[in-house]
């Protein structure tokens, strides 16, 4: 049994005309490629989505991607990204999952999933832009500090799923939550300063933002970036 993550699929079977392939050579093929590279994952699996999944503008008109994302081996565990507009209440979005036998789909919103036979609680939020960014917006910082709330919901129930830490506990964002080499910010801060988080995963940087991705430990955290360009399309082996 292992723990596997990608970000960042962009699935687009329900709406061809946003494929990524049009965003240059990286992205040709890439749902194809996705589907390939996944054969290395075995249902027993954890399979970690941190966000930027379909992008279909409404749950029901998602239907072929979310089909794509059940048959992916593995239980697959999501959480929002910024072009996930579909996006509604975790409870709704569940209950149409399994009425439509998406069985092997998991929302985590403020929420803790404990898999001990893995080893693992994860938990996830989106984030947002980091507030030392530039052209960040009045309607930007609102988002933040709302994120940085949740962000504080999902380390309360992180820790309360296993207060002794016995676990590996995994925290996934959408949002980077450093910049640059690892430079601090809010989101950092509360994940460090927490003490209960051992790994970060996130993604949303493409192309030329490769440049702003930040592996590595830091104040007691492993960070990985996973969005789907970066690693080629192929999941990487968290644990």
């Amino acid at each position: 049994m292992a723990v596997y993550a990608m970000a960042d699929l962009h699935l687009a079977l329900d709406n061809p005309e946003k494929s990524m392939e049009d965003f240059g050579p990286a992205w040709k093929g890439y749902m194809e490629r996705i589907k390939e590279n996944v054969s290395v994952i075995s249902d027993d699996d954890l399979f970690l989505l941190p966000g930027d999944l379909s992008w279909a503008m409404y749950f029901d008109n998602a239907q072929k991607d979310f089909q794509y994302i059940n048959d992916l081996p593995g239980t697959k565990l999501i959480i929002r990204g910024n072009h996930d507009y579909w996006w509604g209440t975790a409870a709704k979005m569940q209950r149409q999952l399994d009425e439509r036998g998406l069985n092997s789909i998991r929302i985590l919103k403020n929420v803790t999933y404990v898999d001990e036979k893995q080893g693992v609680a994860v938990t996830g939020t989106r984030g947002w832009k980091r507030l030392e960014d530039d052209n960040v917006k009045a309607e930007d910082i609102k988002i933040h500090d709302r994120e940085l709330e949740r962000m504080k919901l999902c380390l309360e129930s992180l820790a309360k799923s296993d207060p002794e830490h016995k676990l590996t506990h995994i925290m996934m964002t959408h949002y980077p939550p450093c910049g640059r080499k690892g430079a601090p910010c809010d989101y950092a801060s509360v994940i460090e300063e927490s003490g209960i988080v051992d790994i970060c995963l996130y993604g949303h940087l493409h192309g030329r933002a490769h440049a702003q991705v930040f592996e590595g430990e830091k104040n007691g955290v492993k960070y990985f970036c996973v969005s789907a360009d970066y690693l080629n399309y192929r999941p990487l082996r968290v644990l």
